[in-house]
C-alpha cells in the first residue's frame, strides 16, 4: 500500500514538473504584422528570470527605442538593447529580467519606436502580464 501511495505521489510530481517545463517553452505573440513582429519567451513573463524579446522587421525598418514600463504599479523604465541576431538585419532579440512586487499578476507595456527612411516612425505599445514563478 505504501508503494502505491508513494508511486502516486512521484506520479503527480513528474506531471507538475512538465507542466513547467512546457510553459516556460511558450512564446507570446503581442504583434505581427507585414512591417513587425514582436514576441516575448516565456509567454508567462515569470518575474525575476531571465525573459527574451524577439523582433523580427521588414527591409528598411529599424529599432530606434525600446523599453518596458508598468503599468499596475510605477516599477520605473527598462530600456532594452536589441541586437541583430546571428548577422541577420531583420532579426533582433533582446533579454531582461523584470522585478518582483507586491501583485502576483502585474500589467507592463513595451513600448517600442521604430523608424523607417521613408515611411517615418511607427511606435507599438505593447501590454503583457507577468507572473509569480511556480
Amino acid at each position: 500500500m505504501r508503494l502505491l501511495v508513494l508511486a502516486f505521489y512521484l506520479f503527480c510530481l513528474v506531471g507538475c514538473s512538465e507542466e513547467k517545463a512546457a510553459s516556460r517553452t511558450q512564446v507570446l505573440q503581442l504583434h505581427k504584422d507585414t512591417q513587425v513582429s514582436v514576441s516575448l519567451s516565456p509567454a508567462d513573463a515569470p518575474v525575476e528570470e531571465i525573459l527574451s524579446w524577439t523582433v523580427k522587421l521588414s527591409e528598411g525598418w529599424q529599432i530606434k527605442q525600446a523599453e518596458v514600463t508598468g503599468l499596475s504599479m510605477s516599477m520605473g523604465t527598462i530600456p532594452l538593447l536589441f541586437k541583430a541576431t546571428n548577422g541577420q538585419s531583420d532579426f533582433f532579440q533582446a533579454e531582461m529580467v523584470l522585478g518582483a512586487c507586491s501583485q502576483p499578476r502585474m500589467k507592463w507595456q513595451l513600448q517600442l519606436k521604430l523608424l523607417h527612411a521613408t515611411e517615418g516612425e511607427k511606435i507599438l505599445l505593447l501590454p503583457f502580464y507577468s507572473s509569480w514563478p511556480k
